[in-house]
């Protein structure tokens, strides 16, 4: 499969390490399960402080769902003896949470190349939101680390994040289609014209608030050579805009309802596109020598060239993926599962995630 994110082809090795956990987590803390003892902390106040009220409200209503999600995974994991993880916890199951809910990898949040504790967590919202923002987490990642609550306002915080950029991404798009006057007044064709350009813009990994109408119109013309599964997406955008405006069909057209749309394909996207990492991973099984989880490299180019696939990766290129075997000169290979959990497959971006396959070691962790 080429990269059609050329953006994001950077050195990425599969998910597979253990979290590191600090020793003075207790073990009894580990065997336990129970709810946190703490009572609800005062993080959203001080987040309203710093991001002010309308982000406190957008996170707070994502918290109580967020919760539950995690409740599972952190009675699992080994915390404090204050029912609490540390920052390489934290870090790990916000990771988690968001692939098995959104197939989001999280920049910032993402281990690859690295142990779970190499960086704080905390780090994402000094870039996104400021110092203040960050000095908030970070201190109580410092203290005492964070409680389930806590980590789920974390959570709900970077979620209402990724709504702020939905609607930004959707200004954009109206006003690259030259349809900035048509925001609450569009019709059908136009709707469906500016959900199609949303799409292909955060397909290919374009800068909504750069790109320009020529650059969006010449890769609307050559979309399905650029990615010929296009057509697969756009049917099944259609289909969750269809559920989505079913609940109000008399506002099916309004901004408001396009955005509940964007932000409901937002969040299965990630999952739905896993389907073709498993198809591809069939079409590589197809092509394995017996047992070994490679493809000889000849393989893999023949399989190209005679249009069944599209493997056409450079040599070069698979080797800094660390998806290429060369312990045979003579005989080359690609291994199966670092090639598919490459960034050649991340088929998608914000500047907050990248959707790329999702490991089926992850839930193994």
């Amino acid at each position: 499969m080429a990269p059609f994110v050329t953006s994001l082809a950077s050195v990425a090795a599969a998910l597979a390490s253990i979290v590191a956990f600090p020793a003075s987590a207790s073990a009894s803390a580990f065997l336990e399960s129970r709810e946190p003892a703490a009572p609800r902390s005062d993080l959203l106040d001080e987040l309203e402080v710093a991001l002010g009220a309308g982000r406190r409200s957008a996170a707070e209503g994502r918290v109580a769902l967020l919760e539950d999600a995690m409740r599972p995974i952190f009675q699992s994991m080994p915390r404090t003896g204050e029912d609490r993880l540390l920052a390489s916890g934290v870090r790990y199951i916000l990771h988690r949470v968001f692939v098995e809910r959104h197939g989001w990898f999280v920049e910032g949040l993402t281990n690859v190349g690295e142990s779970w504790n190499s960086s704080s967590p905390a780090s994402f919202f000094a870039e996104h939101v400021g110092d203040e923002a960050h000095g908030i987490f970070e201190r109580r990642l410092g203290d005492r680390g964070l409680s389930l609550h806590e980590t789920a306002v974390f959570a709900a915080t970077l979620e209402s994040l990724v709504h702020e950029e939905t609607l930004e991404r959707l200004h954009s798009t109206h006003h690259v289609l030259g349809l900035d006057a048509q925001e609450d007044s569009a019709t059908e064709n136009q709707v469906e014209q500016v959900v199609d350009t949303y799409m292909l813009m955060l397909v290919l990994g374009l800068n909504h608030t750069t790109v320009s109408r020529q650059v969006v119109l010449a890769a609307s013309e050559r979309m399905d050579e650029i990615y010929p599964n296009w057509h697969q997406v756009q049917k099944w955008v259609r289909e969750v805009r269809k559920e989505v405006v079913s609940a109000t069909p008399e506002s099916r057209t309004a901004f408001s309802t396009t955005v509940s749309v964007l932000e409901e394909v937002a969040e299965r996207y990630g999952r739905w596109q896993d389907s073709e990492c498993i198809a591809l991973k069939d079409d590589l099984m197809k092509l394995e020598t017996d047992g070994t989880g490679r493809v000889p490299l000849q393989a893999f180019y023949a399989a190209a060239l005679n249009g069944s696939y599209q493997f056409t990766e450079k040599r070069e290129y698979l080797r800094q993926l660390g998806a290429l075997d060369e312990s045979q000169a003579s005989h080359p290979s690609v291994i199966i599962p670092n090639y598919i959990n490459s960034a050649s497959n991340c088929l998608a971006s914000s500047k907050f995630y990248s959707v790329c396959c999702i490991n089926e070691c992850e839930s193994l962790l």
